[in-house]
């Protein structure tokens, strides 16, 4: 069965949510309470639009994408390593999740070109709403 466009496209949001969600949790030794709660109520808040989307999507009649755990963690070691080994490892965590938040941005926009039923569209604004309030939370750390 081939995927059309608006479901290739809400897919998309749906693995930069939980390649998020997967981010936030990793591991925060050397950053501060303030911080590490901010990045885990931020990847809560991924993840639980994340079902809330899979939901949607199998309201459609579809089924939305299901992500490679072994490429989450891949990704997460990855971000660990890198804000380990730099300096300022707020920082560093900040601009590899607001890169990814960006990503998430430009997924929201591009799925919302398509025609979706109002509940996902709706959905889909209120969650850009949030990657907004995420992006201006990481600029304050970087």
């Amino acid at each position: 069965m081939l995927m059309d466009d608006r479901l290739v496209a809400l897919n998309e949001v749906l693995s930069h949510c939980r390649e998020l969600a997967e981010l936030y949790r990793g591991d925060r030794m050397g950053v501060d309470s303030d911080t590490q709660a901010l990045f885990e109520r931020s990847g809560e808040a991924h993840d639980r639009f994340a079902d809330h989307l899979s939901g949607q999507i199998r309201a459609m009649g579809e089924l939305p994408a299901e992500e490679d755990p072994e490429r989450l963690g891949v990704e997460r070691l990855a971000t660990d390593l890198k804000s380990f080994f730099s300096g300022q490892r707020d920082t560093s965590l900040a601009d590899t999740f607001d890169q990814t938040e960006a990503k998430l941005d430009q997924a929201i926009t591009t799925a919302l070109g398509h025609d979706l039923p109002d509940a996902i569209r709706q959905a889909l604004q209120q969650h850009r709403s949030v990657v907004t309030q995420h992006r201006q939370a990481l600029s304050g750390l970087a």
